[in-house]
């Protein structure tokens, strides 16, 4: 999909859930464990969660024009705590430890599986 947005300039929006079956093919709950750790350990040396971590990633693939962050209306910690993905930039080496876990998994299975939307959605 990446491919073919860059080619049209295409950009996406991106949300999604993590829901068990999406776990278990993408690689399982000891693989999700290495990469929550990976991404602690990058927002560790940010000094920002590892949700800012993940929203970050997203966000500087070149096809990605916008996440759709959880926050719920009229509680400002939710907003003042997503702001914060914009406060740093990955370096190579925090694509690289990320790279690493994702090189095991599965993720081209996961959208076999479930298509273009996750299950709940159907």
């Amino acid at each position: 999909m990446a491919e073919s947005c860059r080619k049209h300039e295409i950009k996406l929006l991106t949300y999604g859930s993590l829901y068990y079956e999406m776990i278990t093919i993408w690689g399982g709950w000891e693989l999700l464990q290495r990469l929550l750790t990976a991404l602690s350990a990058i927002g560790n040396k940010y000094n920002v969660s590892i949700s800012n971590v993940a929203t970050r990633w997203v966000l500087d693939h070149d096809y990605v024009a916008a996440t759709i962050i959880g926050a719920r209306m009229g509680i400002s910690e939710h907003v003042e705590e997503n702001i914060k993905a914009f406060s740093f930039r990955l370096d190579e080496e925090d694509w690289a430890a990320i790279q690493v876990v994702l090189d095991q998994s599965r993720s081209a299975d996961v959208f076999e599986a479930m298509g273009d939307c996750g299950a709940e959605y159907r």
